[in-house]
């Protein structure tokens, strides 16, 4: 058990000392929350051509759809996911599952959450409460939320930040496998490839 918990601290420092030298110009990231036991591979079982919807709520629009496009596309574990906002951007060989998308919410209401994203994502109501900009993630498949995270973004270097943090957002709303904590007891709950 002190070998387990020694063998853990430069891993602690390390992160530590990454978030003390990012400093302010660094997005939070949540932890992710999954709503399914099974994941053979979220990404081949959502997208077989490995194309993707990109579902943006977003009234403001902070940033154009392409640029969320090219920021979340190509990041993560093999295969690499491309998100595309209109289906009429695929090639003719590939197939997309309109049911299965990427939903972001910028801005999202306190009841943006859960199902609620993929059924009816609801901006707005958070205005003044942060200082940062926030936005909710979600992948859904149909009107049931698969996983899930929240970041929190710098306003003035949102599409830096984004870029930034794409494959972040895409290991934890795509992660390889998942394993529950009972069955691992090394596997803590805010390690994604666990």
């Amino acid at each position: 058990m002190i070998a387990r918990t020694i063998s853990r601290l430069p891993l602690v420092a390390a992160a530590t000392t990454m978030l003390l030298l990012g400093g302010c110009s660094a997005a939070l990231i949540e932890a992710p929350t999954y709503k399914t036991t099974e994941v053979l591979s979220f990404k081949t079982a959502g997208a077989p051509s490995n194309v993707m919807m990109l579902e943006i709520a977003d009234p403001a629009k902070t940033l154009p759809a392409k640029t969320w496009t090219d920021a979340l596309s190509n990041h993560g574990f093999a295969p690499r996911l491309r998100f595309v906002t209109n289906p009429a951007d695929i090639a003719a060989n590939e197939t997309i599952k309109p049911e299965n998308r990427l939903v972001a919410v910028v801005n999202p209401s306190q009841n943006t959450f859960g199902d609620a994203i993929c059924t009816s994502p609801q901006t707005g109501g958070m205005e003044g409460i942060s200082e940062r900009l926030i936005v909710r993630f979600g992948f859904c498949n149909g009107d049931n939320l698969i996983s899930e995270t929240r970041a929190r973004f710098v306003k003035e270097n949102f599409e830096e930040q984004l870029f930034n943090n794409a494959a972040v957002l895409s290991y934890q709303l795509f992660p390889r496998r998942i394993q529950s904590n009972d069955d691992d007891r090394s596997c803590g709950r805010f390690q994604v490839n666990c």
